[in-house]
């Protein structure tokens, strides 16, 4: 329209800032909450949020009006603050600015959390500490397809053990939804009996983001699982009720990907270190078989009477006969574990997993392709399959 004013954004919220500061109420104003993701900068600035049960304002108390406090501020603790509402021209975000802040006693959300932890901990929801599989089948996760904690685990997972199997189930971790879809993903993976381990998590946020994993309902599922699960919520400092639930916790995603999920290399070189031990083993046997051996012969040999000789030989043919028996055996079971630990390696490797129908594609460099992002239109790729190799060139990308 003619003469219509039309706004830049930096002069939109230089404007709307405009409008705050000369609303005499927004000036000098008190607020009461309950304080969430402080954080006590480097510089002396406080960066915090007050919330209640229905919303969050982001906070900030600079260095000198922090330093006049008398106390520490802390997550949970119930506050009223003093100061001005403003927005931040550059980031258009609304703010309260605070050069006041007194205790008010702690939060309500804090209080129920360790009501909870409580309750849940009597009844022994938290008792679980199970040891992770040395060598699972399947890694199941629990999380969601949108975040970057799906990808940082399948990336670690594959890097360590690349052909390891993993099983995902989607599930919201954050939100209304989010408790009643963890509880369900949680038991989905179970029904798969080669899942062994569970990693349930995302990576970090601020208290109310991460507050789906304060559910009772997500720590009971936990603690029901058949097998055992690691809590991977991406939060350094702070618990959550499904990290006392879980049989183990994990600081970030990745770091639950590392815990579960053994080095490929490390593994063969400990069975080709175990089949040097059966070796050993057997001839130490043998050793002290023959030392034996050669101490009854010895004994025998003093004794001059015919009947002591004889009762003797009888005696060394006995003794004979359990050392080698009882070296097969002992050859036979480290035989045995080692054509199993073998066999669970083999059902993994590249190999095994061509004879499933699946295929190897590389670039012409032979470098592997693990991503079609990484290929080009009437590039020539070519393909690794049991029994085999082919040579395609890509006419099309979907």
């Amino acid at each position: 329209m003619v003469g219509e004013t039309v706004f830049t954004v930096t002069r939109l919220n230089e404007y709307a800032n405009s409008v705050l500061k000369n609303d005499l109420r927004l000036r000098s104003i008190k607020v009461s909450g309950e304080i969430s993701g402080f954080k006590n900068h480097s510089s002396g600035h406080l960066y915090f949020s007050l919330k209640d049960e229905n919303a969050v304002v982001p906070c900030v108390m600079f260095r000198s009006s922090a330093a006049k406090l008398g106390f520490m501020p802390r997550d949970g603790m119930k506050v009223i603050v003093h100061g001005s509402a403003s927005i931040y021209a550059r980031d258009g975000k609304y703010q309260l600015y605070a050069d006041g802040m007194k205790e008010a006693g702690e939060g309500e959300l804090y209080r129920q959390f360790l009501m909870l932890k409580e309750r849940l901990g009597a009844e022994g929801v938290f008792d679980n500490s199970r040891p992770l599989p040395a060598l699972p089948r399947t890694i199941g996760v629990a999380t969601s397809s949108a975040g970057a904690a799906l990808h940082d685990i399948i990336n670690i997972i594959r890097r360590r053990f690349p052909s390891m199997n993993i099983l995902f189930a989607q599930c919201q971790v954050q939100g209304m939804e989010a408790p009643r879809e963890i509880c369900a993903a949680v038991r989905v993976l179970q029904r798969f009996e080669k899942c062994d381990v569970i990693i349930v998590g995302r990576g970090g946020g601020s208290y109310e983001d991460l507050s789906c994993f304060n559910d009772e309902g997500v720590a009971r599922a936990i603690a029901a699982s058949r097998v055992p699960v690691v809590s991977a919520v991406g939060h350094e400092t702070d618990f959550t009720i499904a990290d006392f639930a879980a049989d183990l916790r994990a600081p970030t995603p990745s770091a639950a990907a590392e815990l579960c999920c053994p080095l490929y290399d490390d593994m063969m070189d400990s069975v080709m270190g175990f089949g040097e031990d059966i070796k050993l083993v057997a001839e130490g046997a043998l050793r002290e078989a023959k030392h034996s051996l050669a101490s009854v012969m010895s004994s025998a040999a003093m004794a001059n009477p015919l009947h002591t000789v004889s009762i003797k030989k009888e005696k060394l043919n006995l003794l004979a006969k359990d050392i080698d028996g009882t070296a097969k055996t002992a050859l036979m079971s480290a035989q045995a574990r080692l054509e199993q630990r073998l066999s669970e390696l083999n059902a993994l490797s590249p190999e095994s997993v061509m004879k499933r129908g699946y295929s190897i594609v590389t670039d012409g460099n032979g470098r592997i392709i693990k991503n079609a992002s990484e290929l080009e239109v009437d590039e020539g790729i070519g393909l690794h399959m049991f029994g085999g190799c082919a040579k395609a060139v890509v006419t099309e990308i979907n």
